[in-house]
């Protein structure tokens, strides 16, 4: 007989990656069997769940009906799971993940092998993206997210403050020279991330003084690596955090500018779902991370002396 709750776990990820080589990669399965397992849920329902041509998978009206349901009914069992299994001292499952690119790639891919090591029972599914997630939609047990949050149900934990510097290539200030007003940002090259909320424009801050600072350079973009190798080369000015810039900080590649001037810090938080019970793999997760970005994450390990310049 088959296990109905893998035939609705297969519907379940087949609906929300509409592509069964996708669905079929994350649950570890043939493309073809995943196949067999969505026919064999659609034989016991009497209904076609998906319209599928060699292009695209859409869901049918039965099958978005069938989804509202399916999820709520994994949540529960999942929950259960998670009740059970916390009576075992060891975390296991697998736990989901989703990571901002340039931030997971960089601060946190290096330390999972060692949470790894600490939790042999736990698998990760790591997803790095840069668009919104939605935690419960997608059934995803934590989301590392940068910046404000909206107001939610979810479970938030703070695990470090995203500051930013301005900074450039010795290279580049010893041919252009460095800004010594904000507004003298405007006569330089000013690279900038293209998914800013402000925008082109910065904003500055000294004290009581705040300015707003039209920019414009030879590059854009909506990666922040990118940005970053180009402030490297030479190309210009840029507003980077220092999880991207805290290295080069420090050994000198890169220095800041306008170090009187201060720019908006916001946060970096672990966003899990709602519940009474947080699972035990989620709990240790964060707690990990929690543990190895405070009270000072390494990047932001950077004296004012290693970084500023005396370009005149």
């Amino acid at each position: 007989m088959d296990d109905r709750f893998e035939l609705i776990r297969s519907f379940v990820v087949v609906a929300q990656k509409l592509s069964f080589v996708e669905a079929a990669d994350s649950l570890q399965i043939d493309p073809s069997a995943l196949s067999r397992r969505i026919r064999r849920l659609e034989k016991r329902l009497g209904v076609r769940l998906f319209n599928r041509n060699t292009r695209r998978v859409r869901l049918t009206e039965a099958g978005i009906l069938y989804l509202s349901h399916s999820q709520e009914v994994l949540a529960k069992l999942d929950q259960a799971d998670a009740l059970v299994s916390h009576l075992s001292a060891e975390p296991r499952g697998l736990l989901r993940v989703t990571l901002p690119v340039v931030f997971g790639q960089r601060q946190i891919a290096p330390v999972l092998p060692e949470f790894l090591d600490r939790y042999p029972q736990i698998n990760l599914d790591l997803s790095f993206t840069d668009r919104f997630v939605d935690v419960l939609e997608e059934s995803i047990d934590v989301a590392i997210r940068i910046g404000q949050l909206q107001d939610s149900q979810l479970v938030v934990r703070r695990l470090a403050p995203n500051r930013r510097v301005l900074c450039a290539s010795p290279t580049y200030l010893q041919k252009y020279g460095s800004p010594q007003t904000p507004k003298e940002l405007e006569q330089h090259s000013c690279l900038n991330f293209s998914r800013l909320a402000t925008g082109d424009i910065w904003h500055l801050s000294r004290q009581n003084q705040r300015i707003a600072v039209p920019v414009k350079g030879k590059l854009r973009a909506d990666n922040a690596e990118a940005l970053y190798q180009a402030v490297l080369g030479g190309c210009g000015i840029a507003l980077l955090a220092t999880y991207i810039a805290g290295d080069p900080l420090r050994t000198g590649r890169l220095k800041t500018v306008l170090d009187d001037w201060k720019v908006p810090t916001t946060d970096i938080f672990a966003v899990s779902g709602v519940g009474q019970y947080t699972p035990s793999k989620t709990q240790v997760f964060v707690d990990f991370l929690v543990e190895r970005f405070r009270p000072t994450p390494d990047w932001d390990n950077v004296t004012e002396t290693d970084t500023q310049c005396h370009v005149p």
